[in-house]
């Protein structure tokens, strides 16, 4: 046993610092009802990417069907959905909102 230790040198990726949450947004344009895609946007939200959908084209039931299923991820993940048009949301967990970026960017394209 002894009384000193080695200093562990831990690496930071200098690049994934300087990201901010708006560098890692996708953007997905709904055109049916389609689970699979859904799913695959629900699965780009669980692992930290902010996602802004635009469901024009969709019908007002399906809107529905969609903007329900996807609230509910978000909810489980204590995040936030925000319009930013009339069918243009956002979708984001709660930590991607910590650097401030989304906030500003949803301002910025509010219509």
């Amino acid at each position: 046993m002894s009384l000193f230790k080695k200093k562990v040198k831990h690496c930071v990726d200098q690049k994934r610092l300087l990201m901010t949450a708006v560098d890692n947004m996708k953007y997905f344009i709904i055109e049916e009802k389609n689970d699979v895609e859904m799913y695959r946007l629900c699965d780009t939200i669980l692992n930290g990417k902010p996602v802004v959908v635009n469901l024009d084209k969709l019908l007002v039931a399906d809107c529905n069907y969609f903007l329900s299923f996807v609230s509910g991820v978000v909810y489980a993940t204590r995040g936030e959905v925000i319009p930013i048009s009339n069918r243009v949301y956002l979708f984001a967990r709660h930590e991607e909102f910590e650097d401030g970026s989304l906030k500003e960017y949803v301002e910025d394209n509010k219509q």
